[in-house]
This record gives C-alpha cells, sequence and structure tokens, in this order.
C-alpha cells in the first residue's frame, strides 16, 4: 500500500464457505465490502491550551518537586563531595578505588535527574497553560532515573544469582 492510499476496513461480514476440517458451527466471516479506515485524531496544536490542574492538585505536585528538587540537590552535593575524595585519596596513594567512584558517579547522577524532576514538577504548579509538558518532562527524567536503576539491580541480580551458584558448587 502506497502512503496516500487509505487503508481499507471492513464494513460487511459474510460467512465463509466451511472447509471439510471444520465443523459447521464453525465457520470464518469474509469481508464482502471495504472502505477507507477512518483517520486517527489529530494531535491539538502546540499552542492549543493543556490541561490545568486545580488548586489543590498544584499544591500536592508543587510539593512534591520541592521536595524532589532538594533532595536532587543534596544527592549531588553528596556525590560531589565523594568524587572530591576519591580523587584527593587516588593523588595522595596512586590507588584508585574503583567502586567508590562508581558509587560517586551514582549519586551525582541519581541527584541530577531527581533535581530535574523535581523542578518540572514545581513548573506544573507554578506555570499555567503547559501544565501536561512540564508533567512530562518530570516523567521523562524519572524514567531515566527508574531506567538505571532497573539496570543496575538486574545486573546485580544477575551477579547475586551467578555468586550462589558458583557457591552451591564449588562450596564455601
Amino acid at each position: 500500500m502506497l502512503p496516500s492510499e487509505p487503508a481499507l476496513v471492513p464494513t460487511q461480514l459474510a460467512p465463509a464457505p466451511t472447509p471439510a476440517s471444520m465443523a459447521p458451527s464453525e465457520s470464518a466471516l469474509v469481508p464482502t465490502q471495504l472502505a477507507p479506515a477512518p483517520t486517527p485524531a489529530s494531535v491539538a496544536p502546540a499552542g492549543s491550551p493543556q490541561y490545568e490542574f486545580t488548586y489543590s492538585e498544584n499544591s500536592i505536585i508543587g510539593n512534591l518537586g520541592s521536595k524532589m528538587s532538594f533532595v536532587g540537590l543534596f544527592m549531588l552535593g553528596i556525590g560531589l563531595f565523594f568524587f572530591a575524595s576519591v580523587i584527593i585519596r587516588w593523588v595522595q596513594s596512586h590507588h584508585l578505588e574503583v567502586a567508590l567512584l562508581f558509587l560517586t558517579l551514582l549519586f551525582i547522577v541519581v541527584g541530577i535527574w531527581t533535581h530535574r524532576a523535581g523542578r518540572e514538577f514545581r513548573s506544573v504548579a507554578e506555570s499555567h497553560g503547559k501544565d501536561i509538558s512540564h508533567l512530562m518532562g518530570a516523567l521523562e527524567n524519572l524514567l531515566k532515573l527508574y531506567t538505571l536503576l532497573y539496570l543496575l539491580f538486574f545486573i546485580g541480580l544477575i551477579f547475586a544469582i551467578i555468586q550462589l551458584g558458583a557457591h552451591g558448587l564449588y562450596g564455601s
């Protein structure tokens, strides 16, 4: 089918002739008439008004956004502090602690995404006419955060299963 051709959908169905392998009560239906498929609802233009949350909903969303933003900045601060600590230890002892560096980077990334999501949630509460856009921005940052955590937990689970299998095979 070419892009300019409309899709066809059946408008009337009739029983098909039954093959010998089918019971008479299991008749199949075949289309007898085809018509163009209905066009999907168009997406609202960018300038059209969006859903607006009520005052009480904005209060809850804004409160959540403020707390998430604070937690994100706090985690970012802890991550930067640990990063500086890892670098100082590395310069002094010429030994890089990879596990602590990984934890540091995890704190930094989770802090950034949590702060961004919180900022977007606050924008939902403070703006007018752009609630859905800000809400989708917040959800996008949360999706990034939870995708990372999902992958880390999945990898950790795989290593735990491998460790349990090795322990079962070789003992303690």
